[in-house]
């Protein structure tokens, strides 16, 4: 039932709506309990290391059962049928944080109570009003060794915009909105000012880098391989498929500074009927050591900076929220991209066709 990969659902890929998809329930219970709690999520690599690191532990310290399964592409349009029918039959499902804000703001998910909620140790910005984040992603660059050693890179976007300094071939994403945050970085934007998004000075800046991309990049897929093969020196991407790509030899160094990160969690469908037992899950997903389980599986950030204490150096240094790594980033603004996701990517869709 596994699918493929987890890495390749991200902000930048579509969020319009789907058709229904038919759900097939996996289980991790062992003996009848008296609740069952049905969660959806990704699949895939995804939900191997959900399955460790929560849904078999969860149910064995409490009792209570958990049908997993995954919703190969979540719409929620699907999520809306089942909260205005009142049958609703997710307990808890997984969202990246704009969706968290664009289905609260709707009306199809639970507030969360975090004051009777153990959140120590979490990363403020992870506690959402909609949603808890679990894991973080970076939207960073990375760059061959051998065209430059490791640390004598390019640094900052300025950087990867200054062609002649940094010769050399060029990937960018090529989905969803594109990289507009780091445009405007390039074009002196501080990190603190970058929202609400200027589409028209980060289409400005895109245009001046736009004739040295050779490639834009439309999977999570694609950027790996282009790293295995060494097909361009720099590169504009997602941390976790770099980090595939470096654990299988290709010769890049990750470069932290002024990357993004966002997060993806959990949230409680709204008329769930099990939102006690619901709660309690997400509560049990924020201890540091479930999420060590998940982020020695998974190559991104948890939300618990507990839970660094058991990871070992080498595997703390890949993380985005790891402290050295995050004090370099900024996150993107979940709440403004909830309410202008479709009018920037209209905005960048059409630069990229001009």
């Amino acid at each position: 039932m596994m699918r493929s990969s987890h890495f390749t659902r991200r902000i930048f890929l579509s969020s319009a709506a789907a058709a229904s998809t038919g759900i097939v329930l996996c289980s991790a219970k062992s003996a009848p309990a008296a609740t069952t709690l049905v969660i959806t999520d990704p699949g895939g690599d995804w939900q191997a290391a959900a399955r460790e690191a929560y849904y078999e532990p969860f149910q064995k310290a409490s009792g209570i059962d958990v049908n997993f399964a995954d919703r190969p592409s979540l719409a929620l349009g699907q999520l809306k049928a089942m909260v205005d029918t009142h049958n609703v039959s997710w307990d808890v499902t997984e969202l990246s944080d704009y969706l968290m804000y664009r289905a609260g703001k709707t009306g199809l998910l639970e507030p969360l109570h975090y004051a009777s909620m153990n959140t120590s140790g979490m990363l403020k910005d992870a506690l959402m009003p909609y949603g808890v984040g679990n894991d973080a992603y970076g939207t960073v660059m990375a760059y061959s060794t051998k065209k430059w050693p490791a640390g004598q890179g390019p640094k900052t976007w300025a950087d990867f915009w200054d062609v002649e300094k940094f010769p050399g071939r060029r990937a960018m994403s090529g989905i969803g909105y594109g990289p507009l945050e780091f445009a405007l970085l390039a074009d002196g934007v501080p990190k603190d000012k970058l929202y609400p998004i200027d589409t028209n000075r980060a289409l400005a800046s895109m245009s001046k880098i736009k004739p040295h991309v050779d490639v834009w990049w439309t999977t999570g897929a694609q950027q790996t391989q282009l790293m295995l093969d060494g097909e361009v020196d720099l590169i504009q991407g997602w941390n976790g498929r770099f980090y595939g790509a470096i654990s299988k030899g290709a010769p890049y160094h990750i470069e932290w500074n002024q990357g993004m990160y966002q997060w993806e969690g959990w949230v409680i469908p709204k008329g769930t009927p099990h939102l006690a037992d619901a709660q309690k899950f997400i509560e049990f997903a924020m201890r540091p050591k479930q999420q060590a389980i998940f982020a020695e599986r998974i190559p991104y950030g948890p939300s618990n900076q507990q839970t660094f204490s058991y990871l070992p150096a080498n595997r703390r240094d890949l993380l985005p929220t790891y402290g050295p790594n995050l004090k370099k980033l900024f996150r993107a603004d979940a709440e403004w991209l909830a309410d202008n996701l479709a009018t920037i990517t209209a905005a960048w869709t059409k630069w990229r066709a001009g």
